[in-house]
């Protein structure tokens, strides 16, 4: 809030100055870079989301295996991933070249030369036309035909680079950049999904959802991470309501160890309410990011007409980033949860069955990817 009142601040002194100059020299330039700070740290904080969803199917699957095991069963123990490494690099190159072009933006704001940037994106910019729709979990909500446009239209970014030199202005390559990530967020929105059906045609076809529609307008079907993760989550607690059904039926365990065992049911639950809560979020926040860009190139075109800077535009930015912030301490909380389940793994189990059951299967064979 600090920020926004310097900026009512000076925005009072606007009258009397040059408004290209101070905007160009100060407002502007603070804000391409709060823009940009806020388009780091949410690609950063989506990287650290796909990391968690591997957390919990790690977590889930050691829970299994050691009751698998003292029930006397013989389990697969081999962890499958939940994502391969292709895809996950499929990810990274589209949240490379996010942030390769708020980079950019600062670069060209600043008055730097782009060949820096420019020959550090070179290669990202060619892996974006090596992506495929199979990369990202697209096919709950989007045809085929739709999801192949969405992941083609993706890679106009690389001709905000070759932009001649006359032409390497703020404005010209933020009103290309605008379409380019769009799409990006539109991508990242429908890889990350949703928890349930958002629609009432998801039961026999896909929800009409344009392109170029507003994020907040998108009508998801159940899947993407958000599905992944909550059936992560739910095969880890049915192996503790096993675990509990069990402790039933055995009278010389303790009390402890019922109470043990609820803890660690109840634990997981909320873990899995939280990591759901931090990527609903996070579309939330791509839709802030569309918001601010919007909100930039608005300020941009005003400063070409040497009009006063919109304050409300440039606090878009403000909130963009201050909105990330609590994700990242968010992420942070639940990564920190994640490990404390992990490092009492073993001291919250301790059954000697006098009988085997069959093995229970895995998160990963109901997955879609």
């Amino acid at each position: 809030m600090q920020r926004l009142f310097q900026i009512f601040i000076l925005i009072g002194f606007l009258p009397g100055l040059s408004a290209c100059s101070v905007i160009d020299d100060t407002l502007l330039t603070e804000e391409v870079r709060e823009f940009s700070r806020g388009v780091v740290a949410l690609s950063a904080i989506i990287t650290h989301e796909f990391s968690l969803a591997e957390e919990v199917n790690t977590l889930g699957f050691m829970d299994n295996l050691q009751f698998q095991l003292e029930l006397g069963g013989n389990p697969d123990t081999n962890l499958k991933p939940l994502f391969s490494a292709s895809d996950i690099a499929a990810r990274q190159s589209l949240l490379t070249a996010l942030n390769g072009y708020a980079e950019t933006l600062v670069a060209v704001a600043s008055g730097k030369p782009l060949s820096s940037e420019y020959y550090k994106l070179a290669g990202t910019t060619e892996n974006l036309k090596q992506l495929t729709s199979g990369h990202f979990n697209l096919a709950h909500s989007l045809s085929i035909l739709d999801s192949d446009q969405l992941v083609n239209d993706v890679s106009v970014i690389d001709r905000l680079f070759i932009l001649p030199e006359r032409d390497r202005r703020l404005l010209p390559i933020v009103e290309k950049g605008g379409t380019a990530l769009s799409k990006m967020a539109i991508l990242l929105y429908f890889d990350i999904g949703a928890v349930s059906d958002q629609s009432s045609k998801c039961s026999y076809t896909y929800p009409k959802n344009e392109l170029d529609a507003d994020l907040a307008s998108l009508r998801l079907c159940k899947g993407g991470l958000r599905s992944i993760v909550s059936s992560a989550i739910s095969f880890d607690t049915n192996v503790w309501k096993d675990k509990l059904a069990y402790l039933k039926t055995q009278d010389q365990k303790t009390s402890r160890d019922r109470r043990i065992a609820i803890e660690r049911l109840v634990s997981i639950q909320k873990l899995g309410q939280r990591l759901d809560q931090l990527l609903s979020e996070t579309q939330t926040s791509l839709i802030a990011m569309v918001n601010a860009h919007d909100a930039l190139e608005k300020t941009l075109k005003d400063a070409e007409k040497s009009s006063g800077l919109p304050v409300a535009a440039t606090s878009k930015s403000i909130l963009f980033v201050e909105r990330l912030r609590g994700l990242t301490g968010a992420a942070a909380s639940i990564e920190s949860a994640l490990s404390t389940l992990s490092v009492t793994n073993s001291a919250a189990q301790n059954f000697q069955p006098s009988f085997n059951t069959q093995t229970v299967t895995g998160v990963n064979d109901d997955k879609e990817l």
